[in-house]
């Protein structure tokens, strides 16, 4: 009785450790970077169309498009997207992409 005991025990103790390792691994896989793109909005249409089909692009967590400064910011998990085919996506809108500013995401610090 008793050594089923400890080994009950000492198999919690094992499976409650790899459950930690675990959390930590999936935690460091989910690295976000959020980019801002400097894009050619001319209207109204232009916004919508990022706003709808942007954010079904894999790993994009947020995206705010701003008008008067005319920027797409995207933020997105790096294992699951690039910054280059979030680019390339929003171009597929036919929306000029002139330039980029990026800024790391990382439990929620940034880095600039």
């Amino acid at each position: 009785m008793m050594k089923t005991m400890n080994f009950i025990l000492a198999l919690v103790i094992v499976m409650l450790a790899n459950a930690g390792v675990y959390a930590e691994k999936k935690e460091a896989k989910q690295k976000t970077k959020t980019v801002v793109y400097s894009a050619t909005l001319h209207c109204e249409s232009c916004k919508a169309k990022v706003e709808k089909n942007i954010p079904y692009e894999k790993g994009v967590k947020d995206l705010k498009v701003d008008m008067k400064a005319q920027t797409v910011t995207v933020t997105f998990r790096e294992d699951k997207n690039t910054q280059e085919n979030i680019q390339k996506a929003i171009e597929k809108l036919k929306i000029p992409v002139n330039g980029v500013a990026e800024q790391e995401k990382k439990d929620g610090k940034e880095k600039k």
